[in-house]
């Protein structure tokens, strides 16, 4: 008997400082917000780059828990800033620990359900990572080029591998079997012989999601990277059906079709690419929501694989993140682009933009593919904690009086109330990526740049750009702006490199 109370009172001790633990660590965590970071990000959506580059810097301290974020909202001003090499070297710092971070590691798992999701290492969503390839090969072909193609190698990989999956998914659903033609069948022996048949079965039609649509970016640079070189034709006629697929409502020329690209083009013709990186993508709120049935059967099923508890009958909400866009007339920013020059005689041609990849579409799509998953997790935390403060209470029966019963009550409690939804995003990613593209004679042009509102008429903060046009090259430029002007530098790539400072 001495020594199952000696028992007892070791785990009902255990428990109890668990509760403790587990409050005053999440107490602690919601006293230390990133304050230069926050303010970072504020000035970047105003569009002060310096300001939001130098409270970005302050807070990229060796101790910060999300420097994998950091590096990647530094990047991005890095670019505004005008530099390239710098937002390369970072990007592929982030994609190596991001691919580490994907792996499971059971102690922030565990930390997880004690605690919540953001005790896991932020590895970022999925089309945060297959932007990360995006923006470092556009990083690489406004520098010095070295390695877009490398970049342009990991892309069409991912391309290749969704490809594959949607297809796999199609020939399931529509099925591929072939059954024999009795009459054609011949008997040998005891055994029937069914003559071979090579007919043509034509692939499953796939239909791209929406979040792909980032997918559709990675294939437009891979083909800006291939298309200059005779040797790797197939290479760009993929990644030019890959864009079409990944996204059909993008388009650079009339009738919906793509202008032709590098040695695509006419004799002593080139292309030129205007690249607009345009507003801020959203943000990553908290939304208090109720258990779907959908997401109550996937806790149950956890919880069934992983412990004794169960579903208790009410549940209260929980909270998880949704994307919320600051400013919908900002997102609405149009770019503008004119170029002139000898080559196109007197005429100020206008570029028209269409948007490659909506990151507001995207991150609604990502919100509604994983609501259900984050709900159950969030669920399945909520019955842990309440099972664990019931075990303690039943371990202290014997000897617990009221008081000791009402601050277990409110430790309980409190631990459920201090869970936070997991708000953590790549915060400078732009709201769009809009492109447009012209197919010129080569030679020298004047490139005019701007930003209007759908409200206005007439084009704002007009910027004017040298440019320069070579036979079966690609020039491409930059332009980061996220906000209702350009305020970052301007990078040219290709056939003419340069770096525009910014206004």
């Amino acid at each position: 008997m001495a020594v199952q109370r000696s028992i007892r009172s070791t785990t009902q001790s255990v428990l109890t400082a668990l509760l403790l633990l587990a409050s005053c660590c999440l107490a602690q965590g919601c006293r230390s917000p990133h304050k230069q970071h926050s303010s970072g990000l504020q000035a970047w959506r105003s569009g002060d780059v310096h300001s939001s580059a130098k409270r970005l810097q302050k807070a990229s301290s060796p101790l910060n828990a999300e420097k994998d974020i950091l590096l990647l909202d530094q990047s991005i001003i890095d670019l505004a800033s005008g530099e390239p090499a710098v937002a390369e070297s970072r990007l592929r710092t982030a994609r190596d620990r991001l691919d580490y971070l994907t792996q499971k590691n059971a102690v922030e798992q565990t930390t997880a359900v004690l605690s919540d999701s953001r005790a896991v290492a932020w590895s970022g969503r999925e089309f945060e990572r297959a932007m990360l390839v995006n923006i470092a090969m556009l990083s690489s072909l406004v520098n010095d080029g070295q390695d877009a193609w490398a970049w342009s190698l990991q892309a069409m990989q991912t391309s290749r591998e969704r490809r594959d999956t949607l297809t796999a998914a199609g020939t399931n659903n529509s099925g591929t079997a072939v059954l024999a033609d009795d009459s054609t069948a011949t008997t040998a022996g005891s055994q029937t012989v069914t003559p071979a048949s090579f007919e043509k079965r034509t692939p499953p039609k796939i239909t791209a999601e929406t979040l792909d649509q980032p997918l559709a970016l990675a294939a437009y640079l891979s083909a800006i990277v291939h298309s200059e070189k005779p040797s790797e034709t197939a290479e760009t006629e993929q990644a030019l059906q890959d864009v079409r697929l990944w996204n059909p409502r993008f388009s650079t020329a009339a009738a919906g079709k793509l202008t032709p690209l590098g040695i695509q083009c006419r004799k002593t013709h080139g292309t030129l690419h205007v690249i607009v990186l345009a507003g801020v993508a959203p943000e990553w709120v908290s939304e208090s929501c109720e258990p779907t049935s959908a997401a109550l059967l996937i806790a149950d099923q956890i919880l069934s694989a992983q412990s004794k508890y169960k579903l208790p009958p009410t549940l209260f909400s929980i909270k998880i993140a949704r994307p919320q866009s600051r400013d919908q007339g900002r997102a609405e920013l149009t770019p503008g682009a004119a170029v002139a020059g000898s080559g196109i005689g007197s005429e100020r041609r206008q570029l028209g933009f269409s948007t490659i990849v909506d990151l507001r579409e995207v991150a609604d799509a990502s919100y509604q593919a994983g609501r259900d998953k984050a709900i159950a997790d969030a669920v399945v935390r909520r019955v842990i904690k309440k099972g664990t403060v019931v075990a303690a209470k039943a371990m202290s029966s014997d000897n617990l009086d009221w008081k000791a019963d009402l601050a277990m009550t409110a430790i309980g409690v409190g631990w459920e109330a201090l869970e936070k939804a997991d708000t953590r995003s790549w915060s400078t990613l732009p709201s769009a990526v809009r492109i447009a593209a012209e197919e010129l004679p080569s030679g020298e042009y004047s490139l005019d740049l701007w930003t209007r509102p759908l409200s206005e008429r007439y084009p704002v903060h007009a910027q004017p750009v040298k440019v320069r046009i070579e036979d079966g090259r690609n020039t491409c430029v930059l332009l980061t702006m996220p906000a209702d002007r350009i305020t970052g530098a301007i990078l040219l790539g290709g056939a003419d490199r340069n770096i525009i400072p910014a206004p």
